[in-house]
């Protein structure tokens, strides 16, 4: 049991230290209501130069959706943040909030 413990830690530890955190992007978006408005959201973001399908989640629940940024956009750019509202609008839904690493931004 201790060492299985031990074990435990020190692959906890190791995981810690080569952890880097991305940049987060996360919009509050009016209307939506469905699985399928999650998975065209997903579907469109996903197919973005700044991230990938697998780094947007849809919140449906919450009308949230969050874009987990690639490592190598060190910086935001407001034209990441316009491509995405842009994506978001032109599937019918309506960006009430953005936040940027959980600080909230002017739309």
């Amino acid at each position: 049991m201790n060492r299985l413990l031990l074990l435990l830690l020190l692959i906890s530890l190791s995981a810690s230290q080569t952890h880097t955190v991305s940049d987060t992007l996360m919009f509050k978006v009016n209307g939506l209501v469905c699985s399928f408005c999650a998975h065209g959201l997903n579907k469109g973001i996903g197919k973005m130069e700044y991230t990938d399908k697998a780094k947007v989640f849809v919140d449906i629940n919450n009308q949230i959706v969050k874009v987990i940024l690639n490592k190598r956009y060190k910086r935001l750019p407001s034209l990441i943040i316009n491509q995405t509202i842009t994506v978001i609008e032109e599937s019918g839904y309506e960006v009430n909030k953005v936040f940027f690493n959980g600080r909230s931004l002017i739309k």
